[in-house]
């Protein structure tokens, strides 16, 4: 479960406004992405993304493949970004 948060529902909505325009402007339609079904349970899939983000609810979430109902963008990582990390990651430990 995500950590409880103390901003209103205004708040919350604002962020999630915020949230999907930087998506949206960062992601196209059809990006890969890694989700968690239970938020930090870790990667547990992967599909292309349906469309752009929206706010359902106070959250930003987005369409995914496979599935009927949205995901939150905070369970989603963009496998592009994910695996850049990975092998930021790697490349570490080898020079170590």
């Amino acid at each position: 479960m995500p950590k409880p948060t103390t901003m209103s529902f205004e708040q919350q909505e604002l962020h999630a406004k915020a949230q999907c325009h930087d998506w949206n402007t960062t992601y196209k339609h059809g990006a890969l992405v890694s989700y968690a079904e239970i938020y930090g349970q870790g990667e547990t899939h992967r599909a292309e993304t349906r469309g752009n983000a929206w706010v359902m609810c106070g959250q930003a979430v987005i369409f995914v493949d496979g599935l009927s109902g949205a995901v939150s963008l905070d369970h989603c990582t963009v496998v592009a970004a994910l695996d850049a990390a990975q092998k930021s990651a790697t490349e570490e430990t080898e020079n170590v």
